[in-house]
């Protein structure tokens, strides 16, 4: 009982505990400028879920963790139905709670195992999306 309420305790704790290290540019998804391109994982998934994903058509895609750090998730081969899913799972079933390079994507009852997942900017700006403030029209 006690040691659940101990862990209980920690995973609350943990994400200000985080934020409050090293502050983080926005401009890269959360992480710090040598963590991009280095393998990641997401620890507890199970608990926590994912905050949002965008795919890279059927070549992979960027999650978002609840802490709004984007990683990518590149299947080892092609992943049919992943550029039209509108929800993925994950399948952590040989790392425990945390989804990590050994983890599968889960895409319309078909399985795309991973080759990597590393820590990343997040997804490249749509084309023709402007950045907030400069889509007011000036009137002379």
């Amino acid at each position: 009982m006690q040691k659940a309420m101990l862990l209980a305790a920690a995973f609350v704790l943990s994400p200000s505990a985080a934020l409050a290290d090293a502050p983080a540019d926005a401009r890269l998804g959360g992480w710090t400028r040598a963590e991009i391109g280095k393998e990641a994982s997401i620890p507890f998934i199970r608990d926590q879920r994912l905050y949002g994903f965008e795919s890279d058509g059927d070549r992979g895609v960027w999650l978002q963790d609840q802490r709004r750090r984007w990683y990518y998730a590149k299947p080892l081969g092609r992943c049919a139905g992943l550029g039209l899913a509108t929800m993925i799972g994950v399948d952590t079933r040989f790392s425990g709670d945390s989804l990590d390079r050994t983890g599968t994507l889960l895409v319309d009852g078909q399985r795309c195992p991973l080759s990597s997942l590393t820590a990343s900017e997040g997804p490249p700006p749509k084309p023709g999306k402007l950045k907030p403030g400069l889509n007011r029209i000036k009137r002379g």
